[in-house]
């Protein structure tokens, strides 16, 4: 399977510049120099930039708090813009699972290639965070 053979931790990341990048080019942060942007601008600058010039980045050390303006990932998003939007179609966080009868790729296991959700709303997502929760021992790959 591709994701066993392509992405594995011993062959995924190297050493590049501020942060760490994957193979793939994706650069890496930690989130507390990210939430903390008083102290270290230049990982928020970091952040930025890569998700401008890839579309992507990947922090790294989230802490396992899901829910409420506590969420890893309401910081990051505060810390990026200020604050949350979209709110009123699904919540500010929204929990994606895998399903047994999934109406909808995303409620399944089959890899997401990058793409833009709900590109016909007039006010449409301009930047989603996922925050991958926990991974089953067993899962290889998925960085």
């Amino acid at each position: 399977r591709r994701m066993r053979t392509e992405v594995t931790a011993t062959n995924s990341l190297q050493r590049n510049g501020v942060g760490m990048k994957t193979k793939s080019g994706l650069v890496e942060l930690d989130f507390e120099n990210v939430v903390n942007a008083e102290e270290n601008v230049n990982d928020l600058y970091v952040l930025m930039k890569a998700i401008f010039s890839h579309g992507a980045a990947i922090i790294r050390n989230c802490p396992p708090i899901l829910e409420g303006p506590s969420a890893s990932v309401a910081k990051v998003g505060v810390a990026l813009a200020g604050s949350l939007s979209h709110g009123q179609l699904y919540g500010d966080i929204f929990n994606v699972r895998s399903t047994s009868n999934a109406i909808n790729i995303a409620y399944t296991s089959i890899p997401l290639r990058p793409h833009q959700d709900l590109a016909y709303y007039e006010s449409m997502p301009g930047l989603q965070l996922l925050h991958c929760a926990a991974m089953h021992p067993n899962i290889v790959g998925g960085e």
